[in-house]
């Protein structure tokens, strides 16, 4: 009777746990999954030889902002129900505060414009990637099967034009410059990294972990807050490859030009945070008009 008590008591234990799984709402990367496969398993055959690359091809890797011919399936050759798939994998793969801006972004660009494309065979447990880049806009969702989730990105954000869609951003830095001693303000100017949107940093600017305490803070707040674009899920494949870099204090920080008023109030400066393997960035093209730049890779 004890052996039957405690064999019933199991078999509670585990039913109870299976239903709880059921009952659960699905992870972030469950639901961009499930919609990218679908997606995937929607298009024809024809739009499937547009859309469809080898897992590393060149493509995938590119960065691009202005609005040029890409490779790729076109949005306008999308269904309307299609396109709402993509929608439901860009919430996937964001948080509701990144959700909202980039797909306000997408709306800045015409269907014939935008383009979708799937690196591998969107599959469970299979290693792919699914993007889609137009102009101010590139989101890249990879899944990575059994192996390790090494890198992240490239992502390209920004708009013109960009209104207040990022104003929380620039109101961090604009406090994060406005907090620096004399000596932090001379060496984090840039010197001979390239200005441009996307790259690295190399040596230049000041390491995070070296400044004083609240611009140290400023400086990780500012980081957490473009972080902040993704979902939880997405958001530590990244984190852990700052862990890999040593942590966000061994990152460096950098600044071109002086960011004491907004680029609202014509105020021109780019900054950018990375080490040997990450770039997040922010470049005033001009008033109204921002690039910006998130990339991960896990460096051998």
């Amino acid at each position: 009777m004890k052996r039957f008590t405690q064999l019933a008591s199991v078999i509670v234990v585990i039913v109870a746990a299976l239903a709880s799984r059921a009952g659960r709402a699905p992870g972030a990367d469950e639901a961009a999954r499930a919609a990218a496969i679908k997606l995937y398993q929607s298009l024809s055959a024809d739009q499937k030889k547009l859309a469809v690359k080898d897992l590393h091809h060149k493509e995938r890797y590119l960065e691009q902002f202005p609005a040029v011919k890409r490779d790729g399936l076109p949005f306008s050759m999308l269904t309307a129900e299609q396109k709402a798939m993509v929608d439901d994998v860009v919430r996937g793969m964001t948080s509701d505060y990144g959700a909202q801006r980039c797909l306000e972004v997408a709306k800045q660009t015409p269907p014939g414009a935008r383009y979708l494309n799937c690196f591998g065979e969107p599959a469970a447990g299979k290693p792919f990637a699914w993007r889609i880049a137009q102009h101010h806009l590139t989101l890249l969702y990879a899944e990575f099967g059994t192996g390790q989730a090494d890198d992240f990105g490239p992502v390209l954000l920004g708009g013109n034009p960009v209104k207040n869609l990022w104003d929380d951003e620039e109101k961090i830095v604009l406090e994060l410059y406005a907090s620096l001693t004399p000596e932090e303000a001379k060496n984090i100017v840039a010197k001979d990294a390239k200005p441009g949107s996307g790259s690295p940093i190399g040596k230049s600017g000041i390491r995070i972990g070296d400044l004083s305490p609240k611009a140290q803070a400023l400086a990780k707040r500012l980081l957490q807050k473009r972080i902040e674009v993704f979902s939880t899920d997405r958001r530590k494949i990244l984190d852990g490859i700052i862990q890999k870099e040593g942590g966000a204090d061994n990152l460096r920080v950098a600044v071109w030009g002086a960011p004491t008023k907004s680029q609202h109030d014509g105020g021109s400066y780019h900054w950018r945070i990375g080490g040997p393997g990450v770039v997040c960035d922010w470049q005033t093209v001009g008033k109204n008009h921002i690039h910006m730049t998130v990339r991960g890779k896990i460096k051998a």
